[in-house]
């Protein structure tokens, strides 16, 4: 029993030593790695590239290794522990960022956005796993940026591209390399660049550095440089919208609209879904010749280089469309006898971003929808008989996949059924007809005169002055930005703006003329000049609400964040009035077509 009793005492002594021991041991082990864990030595080496399109992509790989001064001793195990890394980007560019990410030697990392902070927008790199420093290792990752409409062209076949000059981080950095690199075809001269920036290492300028050491904590410096280039373009899709028919017969019918904006470039390319057919393209001015169009069998898609017409060319941009079919048994897979799954991405040009992108899906008459698997998508009826899922995104970028799954039920005797539908409706129309000739003899009723056909070179001069006006409208636009800049002076303002008004004036008149012709053969033709009208109407309402909003914000009414909200709205506002506009205009082009 005292055997027992002493082997007990001493185990709880040495339990009590144990417990007294691993505080000071984990204090010790914490106050270890908490001192090197702040003394990590980074070094960066940045690339900046200008990217044909209008966009700059910025690499920045960094180097971490411990930082233990000769004069101190470095204790064995040494290490620091580390979980994950912020970067930030400026304020004054995080707008114009449309892409980023980050890699190591095991592949794709994780990013969190967070809050701005100080005037930066920060990005949390979470490593797959922490990374141990110790003695002489060292760790590489690299972050990619891509940055949109900082690239501009000053005149001619000349551009001026502005970016960051370092990348901003919250602690100071060993050093940093800048490396600029100019598209393979610029030509590039020592007045092109600032000579106390950079440093020039080929005889034709063509890569420019910049080295400095230490690198200051929350870098904020920019940077330029000019290059002319007969190659370089820009290119920037403002809107896509694809609207997809399913036919109830198994035919997918498909119809893709772009918005373009576009400098020194006559050629695009577009991809679509694949196994498309029956390709066509045109604009508010006709179809394009077989010759304009090139097209490619990919993989997984369908790849399209269309040769632009002189008019879209000329203007800078503008609206094209593409009309398509699609291979039933590839995107409806059937379940039982009356449900079936579309799944079809979103295939998209090969460009870093597109602002606005949206997909009109309507369903076979007499469909139903039973289950919906997407982000942002929204149900409607078209009709009595008829569905349509639709869905839209922004800022959409190059490597965002975009799917959608709608499960349906239909019956394939719909459309045998249908035609009876319609017999017995025209039945019902001819016994009316019968009823409505009786009256008409007797002067109660009115004949309807049906609609009679517009001349296509009506239709044609109409389009054309149309588009004119859009074009003047947008020089205006583009001059009242100027002028809030003070990039021009006021009486330039002044001149410029009276004379593009009396353009407009002019131009208004002939669309008036041919707008009273058109809407004279009546039937659908008045409603489309309706719409035109409508949709007009509301842009000159939505600037107008612009600049009131503008105008609160600078008297101090309303704070940024509102200004923001409401700029957004009523730019949202704008854009589908102006699609409403394309499809108007895209609609009298079939006519002519």
């Amino acid at each position: 029993m005292g055997c027992k009793y002493r082997s007990l005492v001493i185990h709880l002594l040495l339990f009590s030593l144990i417990i007294l021991y691993l505080p000071t041991s984990i204090i010790q082990a914490e106050n270890n790695s908490a001192q090197y864990y702040g003394r990590v030595s980074v070094g960066v080496e940045r690339r900046v590239e200008f990217l044909s399109g209008g966009y700059i992509r910025i690499n920045d790989t960094f180097t971490l290794s411990l930082n233990i001064s000769e004069s101190e001793s470095q204790p064995t195990g040494a290490t620091a522990y580390l979980t994950d890394y912020t970067v930030g980007v400026p304020k004054n560019y995080s707008n114009n960022l449309v892409y980023y990410s980050a890699h190591d030697f095991r592949g794709e990392m994780l990013i969190t956005a967070l809050e701005d902070e100080g005037g930066f927008l920060w990005l949390k790199l979470s490593f797959p796993e922490p990374i141990t420093l110790a003695g002489d290792g060292i760790y590489n990752f690299t972050v990619t940026y891509v940055f949109s409409d900082m690239i501009r062209r000053e005149a001619g076949r000349v551009f001026r591209a502005e970016f960051p000059l370092y990348p901003s981080l919250r602690e100071e950095a060993a050093y940093c390399n800048v490396t600029v690199v100019f598209p393979s075809a610029a030509s590039v001269s020592e007045s092109d660049y600032p000579s106390d920036v950079f440093i020039n290492k080929t005889s034709d300028n063509r890569i420019l550095c910049n080295s400095t050491s230490p690198l200051m904590a929350y870098a904020n410096i920019s940077s330029w440089a000019r290059f002319s280039s007969t190659t370089f373009s820009l290119l920037k899709f403002l809107n896509m919208r694809r609207e997809i028919n399913i036919e109830g017969w198994g035919k997918i019918s498909v119809t893709d609209f772009y918005e373009i904006s576009v400098v020194n470039n006559n050629v695009i390319g577009l991809n679509l879904p694949s196994g498309a057919s029956g390709i066509v393209v045109y604009d508010a001015y006709g179809q394009y010749e077989k010759s304009n169009i090139i097209i490619s069998e990919m993989e997984d898609s369908v790849s399209v280089k269309v040769i632009l017409g002189e008019k879209l060319t000329d203007y800078g941009g503008g609206r094209i469309a593409v009309s398509y079919t699609l291979p039933f048994w590839k995107y409806i897979v059937r379940e039982g006898w009356q449900n079936y799954i579309l799944n079809i991405n979103l295939t998209k040009p090969d460009e870093w971003v597109i602002d606005h992108a949206s997909i009109i899906i309507v369903l076979p008459e007499g469909a139903s929808i039973i289950q919906e698997n997407g982000v942002n998508l929204a149900s409607s009826k078209v009709g009595l008989f008829q569905e349509r899922v639709a869905a839209e995104y922004y800022r959409v970028t190059r490597y965002q996949s975009l799917g959608l799954s709608i499960k349906y039920q239909y019956m394939i005797l719909w459309a045998a059924f249908r035609p009876t539908l319609l017999a017995s409706a025209i039945a019902g129309i001819i016994g009316l007809a019968a009823i409505t000739v009786r009256f008409m003899r007797l002067g109660r009723v009115r004949a309807v005169i049906p609609a009679a056909h517009v001349p296509p070179e009506t239709l044609k001069r109409f389009i054309e002055t149309y588009e004119e006006k859009i074009r003047i409208i947008s020089e205006i636009d583009s001059l009242d930005q100027q002028s809030r800049r003070g990039k021009i002076s006021r009486r330039h303002y002044r001149l410029q703006r009276r004379l593009l008004e009396e353009r407009l004036s002019n131009i208004q008149k002939g669309i008036n003329e041919l707008k009273a012709d058109i809407e004279s053969a009546g039937g659908h033709y008045t409603d489309l000049m309706r719409r035109l009208e409508a949709a007009s109407a509301n842009i000159e309402t939505v600037k107008r609400s612009i600049a009131e909003v503008e105008i609160r914000y600078a008297r101090g009414e309303i704070s940024a964040e509102t200004r923001r909200r409401l700029i957004e709205e009523y730019e949202r506002r704008k854009r589908e009035s102006e699609i409403e506009i394309d499809d108007v205009l895209l609609s009298l082009k079939e006519e002519i077509s």
